[in-house]
């Protein structure tokens, strides 16, 4: 008898099929591959197969409804059913799956040797069949019958036990009563403790979870929450760590609908945990010297508001700023002013109480939040001590620097001082009057200090006409493979060809643009530019057919009901292949409102254009929030880059970040690169593509034409 048994393949991709027989080649089987429902329920028919591997997705019959044929015909529902998707991995799709007889899930794309070792168990297990039907053929017909029965009940549970217990996941089994009947192996890889543990006492596994989420564990286990529902919860490793675990429940019912108790599956998911968060912390804090950044310092100081409200206790907002820091810089270079920085924060932090706190609120400006003060004198106070405690020079390579400081104070109470950008923005102004006075003091805030300030309504009516006249141009900034260092493409930049000023760059109109709505208008002159430019390059040079032009799409133009229908028209005016253009979003504006952000991305996408998250690593990542975004590639903040070669964690962070987004299928752009060690670091991290000045600065459009040539 031939030890070569069939296994039947269905896929509805060719490409598919032909990597699964490329997988299951040479060991004893005969793969039978078919592309359709129907042809699969001819082969049946034909064949004694000893297992299906179905695609869940497929035109007219998919996975689901086959399965269900097979299992509804006598000669076909013994067959084994694993199904090979790429669809979602949430626990209903799982179940269902289960629920029609299926014994186990592989997710695209498939690691081959998981692939031969399940269809090898399956494979075993029927020449077993065979060479038990051939013995048992000789027996006469009242034992063959008895036996065939007994063995195929026995064979049954067999395979259960053998998929339950070869399972990664944490698969148990818990009675009506409580009582758990059965606890996969998998536990003890992931608790420390052997199945028999938690067999021998239906109560162990309570106590291993930690108290803070005992309750919702009972809560949890208690309530009728759908079945795509999980629970992530830390439990008591064996030795004496904490793991977090992934729980989803599933209530099990008999054919007549009475309960037979509660399957649960956990997922080690510790090390996701640990991902989201060093980005959550990365998020709020600065690179370089650790300290809280401007988004957290924001926050901290929105809750100072609330609670100088309830008692009636002063608060102070102090902005530092670093007198002549850029001739620090100019002389000594950007690490020896690195070091300052970091020793400076380490310095305020020493000086002030633990109730305050010290920001690094960008460059070389820090601010101080001064709470729970009797007194306004008392934030005086405080602020001297600040200012003595600087008058000690650093110290560095026997180097001494004397740094003086600019401060300016603004002190609040009861919620008097309106919102925390206005605490900040008047500390800052402040300091900009201790500045203007010959530097080195401290400077109260007053009304008077606005007085004489730029009319923003000034402004923007000067963005308005140059929105109008065709003053706003498109700069390309060129990014580049890594691996290779070959053009891949180019991120379309807005600059202000000012008639009377001369070249005007983003950070001066940006904020008003955004701040008037008028960034909506000007991010669709960019999109028309940048589309019109690259469409104009692949006309004239073969090599600009793979080119991809990027463009940045504003927190308004991303709200905008507009914005599908705008890209629409403009991929079509200038006939652009869609697969060509990449909207950039920043991370943060995505999170804003992640279902709607979902459905806009998902119209932007089935336009065939690319998607990239933009500054990814500041915002509130969120994972599962992250793998339903249908998005093309992630771009590293730069503050990343830039401190990478000073502060290892962020280096594990670009690593994180890189992995996470390999995992997601998606491809990894860092920006601000500007040494060949940031490439090389970069590269070695196995980012896929770069931008920065160490490549070119952005160019207009003829020169980022004359660099098109010579690549």
């Amino acid at each position: 008898m031939s030890n070569t048994v069939d296994i039947l393949v269905v896929d509805d991709e060719r490409i598919n099929l032909k990597l699964i027989e490329g997988i299951l080649k040479g060991g004893d089987v005969n793969p039978i591959s078919v592309s359709s429902g129907p042809e699969a329920l001819h082969e049946v028919e034909k064949h004694d197969f000893a297992v299906a591997l179905l695609d869940v997705m497929m035109p007219g019959m998919d996975g689901f409804e086959l399965a269900e044929a097979l299992r509804s015909s006598d000669l076909t529902s013994g067959i084994p059913i694993i199904f090979i998707t790429a669809i979602s991995k949430e626990q209903r799709h799982v179940f269902r799956g289960y629920e029609l007889g299926a014994v186990d899930y592989l997710f695209k794309p498939v690691e081959p040797e998981v692939l031969r070792g399940k269809v090898g168990i399956f494979a075993d297990l029927h020449r077993k069949k065979r060479s038990l039907e051939e013995t048992t053929r000789r027996l006469e017909s009242t034992v063959k019958a008895l036996e065939e029965s007994r063995q195929a009940l026995q064979g049954s549970e067999e395979r259960y036990r053998m998929v339950a217990d070869y399972n990664h996941d944490w698969e148990s089994w818990i009675d009506p009563e409580g009582t758990s009947i059965y606890v996969s192996p998998s536990c003890e890889r992931i608790c420390g403790y052997p199945p028999q543990r938690f067999l021998d006492d239906s109560g162990f596994f309570q106590r291993i979870i930690h108290r803070d989420d005992l309750p919702a564990w009972k809560h949890y286990m208690l309530s009728d929450s759908p079945t795509d529902e999980s629970l992530d919860l830390r439990i008591h490793h064996a030795n004496a760590r904490i793991k977090w675990v992934n729980l989803v429940k599933h209530n099990v019912r008999g054919e007549n609908g009475s309960a037979m108790g509660v399957r649960t599956s956990m997922r080690d998911v510790t090390s996701r945990k640990r991902m989201e968060a060093q980005l959550k912390h990365s998020s709020l804090h600065d690179p370089l010297t650790g300290l809280p950044n401007r988004v957290l310092l924001l926050d901290r100081i929105s809750q100072a508001i609330e609670r100088s409200t309830r008692t009636e206790k002063y608060f102070g907002v102090l902005f530092v700023n670093i007198d002549r820091f850029q001739a620090v810089n100019d002389l000594y270079g950007h690490t020896m002013g690195d070091r300052i920085l970091v020793a400076m924060g380490g310095r305020l932090v020493q000086t002030v109480r633990p109730v305050d706190t010290v920001a690094r609120f960008g460059g070389d400006e820090f601010v101080v939040l001064v709470e729970d003060m009797v007194r306004k004198t008392d934030v005086r106070e405080l602020v001297k001590l600040v200012q003595k405690s600087l008058d000690e020079p650093f110290t560095f390579d026997g180097i001494d620097f004397s740094v003086s400081v600019s401060l300016g104070l603004e002190i609040g109470r009861n919620g008097q001082a309106a919102t925390q950008e206005n605490l900040v923005h008047n500390a800052q102004l402040a300091m900009y009057k201790a500045k203007r006075l010959g530097k080195n003091r401290s400077v109260e805030y007053s009304s008077k200090m606005r007085e004489g300030l730029v009319d923003i309504l000034a402004i923007e009516s000067d963005v308005r006409r140059g929105l109008r006249n065709g003053e706003f141009e498109a700069y390309y900034q060129p990014i580049v493979n890594l691996a290779d260092g070959t053009l891949y493409g180019f991120e379309a930049l807005a600059r202000w060809n000012h008639p009377e000023r001369g070249l005007v760059g983003p950070g001066e109109f940006i904020p008003v643009a955004e701040e008037t709505g008028l960034i909506v208008e000007l991010g669709v002159q960019i999109l028309e530019q940048a589309c019109s430019a690259l469409s104009a390059w692949r006309n004239r040079y073969p090599q600009a057919d793979d080119l991809t032009i990027s463009v940045n799409i504003s927190a308004k133009q991303f709200g905008e009901a507009t914005l599908v229908g705008d890209v629409k028209n403009i991929i079509e005016a200038t006939s652009v292949p869609p697969d060509r253009l990449k909207l950039e979003i920043t991370e943060t504006v995505v999170m804003l409102d992640a279902v709607e952000s979902s459905t806009r991305l998902n119209l932007l996408k089935a336009l065939g254009i690319l998607l990239s998250i933009d500054d990814f690593g500041t915002g509130y990542s969120s994972m599962s929030y992250l793998q339903k975004f249908p998005m093309d590639q992630l771009k590293v903040d730069l503050s990343f880059v830039r401190q990478m070669e000073k502060a290892p964690e962020n280096i594990e962070i670009i690593r994180a970040i890189v992995n996470m987004a390999h995992s997601l299928r998606l491809r990894v752009v860092a920006e601000g690169i500007e040494t060949e060690r940031q490439r090389d670091l970069l590269y070695s991290l196995q980012c896929d593509y770069g931008q920065g000045y160490l490549y070119s600065k952005p160019l207009r459009g003829a020169d980022a034409e004359e660099l098109l040539k010579k690549n």
